[in-house]
């Protein structure tokens, strides 16, 4: 009983962090103050690689002492670095023009589609009930969020 709980409370805080960073990042792609959407992109990017090649250097400097950064790069892994760059420049467009709650429905709705597709060309992916409750949950709120969209505040 003890380990659900304790699984609960990291969803919950996982969560609760989730939501807190997608409506600051939405206020901080806003609230520009005259810069372009493209240059507040680069300045969370930059922060978010520092901090990830802080950590790099921390856990896996033997590695790279011998072997290098770059080891055993493939073009694939190149490709997934261009398609990660390149999804992060849309999703600043998103939030930059629609809102959060959209870039979560348009996730949702992406990583449902990955699925079906795997299910039909890979052999290891099956279409279980619980899948099929999320995407019935995902589509219908969906649908529900575009029938009734939030008024404007008068200004």
């Amino acid at each position: 009983k003890q380990w659900y709980q304790r699984r609960v409370r990291g969803i919950l805080m996982a969560c609760l962090t989730s939501g807190f960073a997608g409506v600051f990042f939405e206020m901080m792609l806003k609230n520009t103050g005259g810069q372009s959407v493209w240059i507040r992109n680069t300045q969370l990017a930059l922060c978010s690689c520092a901090v990830g090649f802080a950590n790099l250097l921390i856990t896996e400097q033997n590695f790279i002492a011998t072997k290098g950064v770059f080891h055993d790069f493939q073009p694939v892994v190149y490709a997934v670095i261009l398609s990660q760059a390149y999804g992060g420049l849309l999703i600043g467009l998103v939030v930059k023009y629609a809102d959060n709650i959209l870039k979560v429905f348009a996730t949702s709705i992406s990583i449902i589609l990955s699925s079906l597709i795997g299910i039909f060309y890979f052999a290891e992916l099956t279409f279980t009930m619980k899948f099929g409750l999320g995407l019935i949950l995902v589509l219908s709120s969906t649908v529900l969020y575009s029938m009734y969209p939030a008024k404007k505040k008068a200004e």
